[in-house]
């Protein structure tokens, strides 16, 4: 999915890193009056500062996990003996920079969640200040060699489209502060940003090895030179080349002026006189390129052969890869400039797809040294790439994304969709090196109703996750999605995979799988919830509407799909009311995917499946995704629906019994992708979205921004009403809590 910059940056600012631990001041505040003294609306444009009216700096903790989840029964049924060692992590990281004069200096990138920072060689990480940026996701990173507090960042995700970017910023302090540097000029700026545009990468920025002064970037819209200071008045950049760029590479020579850099993607330009003039270079040759157009050239150098660059030359039929297409190896001579084939990545190996091209790197020691991979295992070879060995498998989590060797080559870094690992022996045997780094892409989320912490969340990449008695496990593996936690049993608990794969555990110690539902094609993202009242009986959505009376033991249909109306697919999402114990409302997909119907159940609760009725809700006011449905707890026929909108009208309605009412107020541009309903007198409502945070009583005309989240996606929310918790699911920064609101 293409996700829209929702921010823009055509002026100056400055952001000071936001305590979000300390007490805060629970005082609305005018931002039409003061919002130039307020870090929100700072990434905010002009044009819409009056969008958010209200906002409060709230107090929120992070609580995980920072550190790899220990896998709990490695071997077992939810975690199989081939996926030991392969699916537990803190979450996904691209892209790792590591100081060519210190090594024990070392940043890694996350697409979602920002840049941590480690000084003593990986044995401990930091949250290096990105929490406070608009955009947290990280693409690439350079640093400064004699300044090491100073560096840039490239905002977004440069391989896939997790996140979108809203181009570069610079901190000359660590972190401390960081300004944007895209250029104030219309015809010198870089064109990424602004409002509405969601579909802008920026996969590296690099710099002069000698200092930090000039910046060097591939984007999907060419590749660009900046000229002038590093501040956002004095900044402008150049367009070298357009199409689709990807990764850079500086070789320094005696001469700075004679520096060579090479910047390749779906092409390959070189400058031999340090980017003041460029040259297009001929296109490597590749298996069925008439079939594979999506091209990504991945180059790799090392001092030891200096006038080579060795590519990973991998294609697809387009960036969403419906086929993997092929990789190869092959090594560009910079003085000949031609391209000489040397194997493929795809006989004998496991194939290099355009996403994990950055899973390439030769030793700067010895250039027949090469490392590549992509899920399991990685190989390695010492002849220049002529043969490959397997490194052996589970030393890692899958999907390895970028390789890095320290600059005497003995030490190797992996960056992962678990996190960091580390080998001290040129590659062969890794270990988990992720102290401190919080990446977590958090989908599904619950927590138990106790004083104490009891959390369980699917994670993309890192499957499922339970905190317990102050610790986190590793229970499931696969792509982790919607979880159950039993409100008054802890030891009851129930993760997910895609496609309907259930595991579950009545004893908090082991969990088994339950197969999918069967005769019930489930979604991929595998929606289960509990009864909120009857705590044995759970649902799970698909082309049918599933319950199960005995916590998963035996399963039987409740509704479907295409039974209702010829024109539906299937029940995409359902939700429930403790306040309406009886009533589910049924969000239903047709074949458009846009134009859903709400279906009604006032009688869920029946023994017999039979004897439950629907009925269709009122026609959705608007076409588009609806990520989530409160029902009143005053009338079980009046409801809330959220829509996944950009646009500043239209994105949260109410339906009053008779019409839809528009309360989308101050929501702005944010796009929003969870609600949750405080019951008790308060009755208070929750959305979480790309801005944070939002909440208002059910009375109230206007949306008050509960601040100082990390500039995430909010994919889920719970409550714990009985620690007085809004717990909070983050795309990039794993698991956040801040109390309930109370007035």
């Amino acid at each position: 999915m293409n996700y829209p910059a929702f921010f823009c940056f055509p002026f100056f600012l400055t952001l000071t890193c936001l305590s979000v631990t300390a007490q805060a001041d629970q005082v609305a505040t005018d931002q039409t009056k003061s919002w130039e003294k307020d870090a929100f609306l700072r990434g905010t444009p002009i044009s819409y500062r009056e969008e958010i009216l209200k906002q409060l700096q709230w107090s929120w903790t992070c609580i995980g996990p920072n550190i790899q989840p220990a896998e709990l029964n490695p071997g077992g049924k939810a975690i199989p003996a081939y996926a030991a060692g392969r699916g537990n992590g803190t979450g996904r990281i691209n892209y790792l920079f590591i100081h060519p004069e210190k090594p024990d200096h070392l940043w890694a990138c996350s697409p979602t969640g920002g840049v941590w920072r480690t000084t003593d060689n990986g044995e401990s990480w930091a949250i290096a200040g990105t929490d406070q940026l608009p955009i947290s996701g990280v693409s690439s990173i350079a640093v400064d060699r004699k300044k090491t507090d100073r560096w840039a960042i490239a905002t977004g995700d440069g391989d896939d489209v997790f996140m979108f970017t809203n181009g570069i910023w610079i901190t000359e302090d660590g972190g401390t502060t960081y300004q944007q540097i895209n250029g104030q000029f219309d015809a010198h700026q870089l064109p990424f940003g602004l409002a509405g545009d969601g579909d802008g990468q920026i996969s590296e920025v690099i710099t002069r090895p000698r200092k930090l002064k000039k910046l060097f970037v591939a984007s999907n819209r060419g590749v660009w030179v900046s000229s002038g200071k590093l501040k956002p008045h004095s900044i402008t950049w150049d367009r070298v080349i357009d199409g689709r760029y990807y990764d850079m590479v500086y070789i320094p020579s005696k001469s700075a002026r004679k520096d060579i850099i090479a910047a390749a993607g779906n092409g390959l330009i070189v400058s031999y006189n340090a980017g003041k003039t460029w040259e297009e270079m001929p296109r490597p040759e590749y298996p069925q390129s008439d079939r594979y157009t999506f091209l990504r050239i991945t180059l790799a150098h090392s001092p030891a052969d200096p006038t080579k660059l060795y590519a990973a030359v991998t294609c697809s039929e387009g960036a969403t890869q419906s086929s993997i297409g092929e990789g190869t190896l092959q090594v560009f001579d910079l003085v000949e400039k031609k391209w000489t084939f040397i194997r493929s990545l795809k006989s004998g190996m496991n194939n290099v797809i355009p996403t994990r091209a950055r899973a390439f790197a030769v030793s700067p020691a010895d250039q027949n040294v090469m490392i590549c991979g992509n899920v399991q295992p990685l190989f390695r070879s010492t002849d220049g790439g002529l043969n490959f060995s397997k490194i052996e498998k589970n030393q890692m989590h899958d999907d390895c994304h970028h390789i890095v060797f320290s600059p005497d080559g003995k030490t190797v870094w992996s960056a992962h969709d678990g996190g960091v690992s580390r080998s001290t022996n040129g590659g062969l045997n890794f270990s988990v090196s992720d102290k401190g780094i919080g990446a977590a892409n958090v989908f599904g989320l619950s927590v138990a109703q106790t004083t104490d912490q009891q959390v369980a969340f699917g994670g993309y990449d890192t499957g499922g996750n339970v905190l317990r008695d102050g610790k986190w496990w590793h229970v499931s593996w696969g792509d982790g999605f919607e979880t159950i936690t039993h409100p008054a049993n802890r030891d009851v608990v129930f993760t997910t995979m895609q496609n309907g794969a259930i595991q579950r555990s009545t004893s908090g110690t082991s969990f088994e799988d339950h197969a999918s539902p069967s005769g019930s094609k489930t979604e991929w993202h595998t929606w289960i919830r509990m009864h909120p009242v009857n705590h044995s009986t759970i649902y799970c959505s698909g082309t049918r509407l599933m319950r199960s009376q005995n916590l998963g033991e035996a399963w039987e249909p409740i509704l479907n799909a295409k039974e209702l109306d010829s024109t539906l697919v299937n029940v995409y999402r359902f939700f429930l009311s403790a306040d309406h114990p009886g009533v589910m409302y049924a969000y239903i997909l047709d074949k458009t995917g846009v134009q859903p119907q709400i279906w009604r159940s006032i009688n869920i609760t029946e023994q017999k499946a039979a004897d439950i009725k629907w009925e269709r809700a009122a026609e959705v006011p608007v076409a588009g995704w609806i990520m989530s449905i409160a029902i009143d707890p005053d009338d079980p026929r009046k409801y809330w629906l959220l829509y996944n909108r950009t646009e500043t009208t239209g994105k949260m309605w109410y339906y009053n019994g008779a019409e839809y009412e528009d309360h989308t107020a101050n929501l702005g541009l944010s796009r929003c992708e969870s609600m949750i309903l405080q019951r008790g007198a308060d009755k208070r409502l929750y959305l979480g979205s790309s801005y944070g945070v939002f909440t208002r009583k059910t009375g109230e005309s206007q949306w008050t921004l509960l601040a100082g989240l990390p500039g995430t996606y909010i994919k889920s929310l719970d409550i714990n009403y009985a620690a007085g918790k809004l717990v909070v699911g983050t795309y990039g920064r794993g698991i956040w809590q801040g109390d309930l609101v109370r007035k």
